[in-house]
């Protein structure tokens, strides 16, 4: 078995015949000898993913890949060979990040229990991503009627959970500290899997686009069960005030 890290591969429909995708990834693979280019399984946990497109339209399904938002490298073109180079040396090299205790969470967050859905960090790059964890306590009152004999944990609670992931990226910058992070807006969420109680689950922010002016960002949010099972995703808009 290969101990170099490993790159899944996802393609696109190919509608557009004149993109030879095959051969992007071919130069990609020779540029990057330090790592495994394989085809990308729904459910397989990769070091990174690169998704091959042939125009900036993005169809290719993702949904199914057990790799977070912030470790997948979209390519369109030719001109996106040398960034994708880089960014997955980096991603396979791992870049500077750092963890947080539930304390330095909460010096962080406004938020409080019984509000308060992020447990700790074990990756935070302040403006780019964010990888937290949480227990989900069988103790916690909501599973009495949510639901009896079945608890499973309500998708507004996931959806919080990922725009805390995303309020933690973004109040860590000098910019936005102390700001109070209000929900704007959320979009295209899918719930995949039910979460439990006693699972404890990742959940990664990235940011997608930011725009200072306004004091608003939005960023992808996922939430993993043990295993690497994608259990839900969002795009989550956060208005810092």
């Amino acid at each position: 078995m290969s101990q170099k890290p490993t790159v899944g591969v996802r393609y696109c429909g190919g509608c557009n015949p004149r993109y030879d995708r095959l051969s992007l990834v071919d130069r990609l693979a020779a540029a990057l000898p330090e790592l495994e280019f394989v085809s990308a399984q729904d459910g397989v946990p990769y070091a990174a993913a690169l998704v091959v497109c042939g125009c900036t339209a993005r169809c290719a399904d993702v949904s199914g890949l057990a790799v977070p938002a912030e470790r997948q490298v979209f390519v369109a073109s030719g001109a996106d060979l040398l960034p994708a180079r880089d960014k997955l040396r980096t991603l396979a090299a791992g870049s500077e990040g750092h963890t947080l205790t539930r304390e330095q969470v909460m010096e962080i967050l406004p938020h409080r229990p019984p509000m308060l859905l992020i447990d700790s960090a074990q990756r935070l790059v302040p403006g780019s991503e964010c990888v937290a964890s949480l227990y989900i306590d069988p103790a916690w009152h909501i599973f009495q009627g949510h639901f009896p004999g079945q608890p499973v944990l309500p998708g507004v609670y996931a959806v919080e959970s990922m725009a805390q992931a995303a309020d933690l990226l973004l109040l860590s910058q000098p910019r936005w500290a102390g700001k109070a992070p209000l929900l704007a807006g959320v979009e295209h969420a899918r719930f995949k899997a039910k979460i439990a109680p006693g699972d404890t689950v990742e959940v990664h922010a990235s940011l997608l686009r930011q725009r200072e002016e306004l004091a608003m960002a939005t960023c992808q949010g996922q939430i993993f069960l043990p295993g690497g099972v994608l259990a839900a995703q969002a795009e989550i808009t956060i208005a810092l005030r």
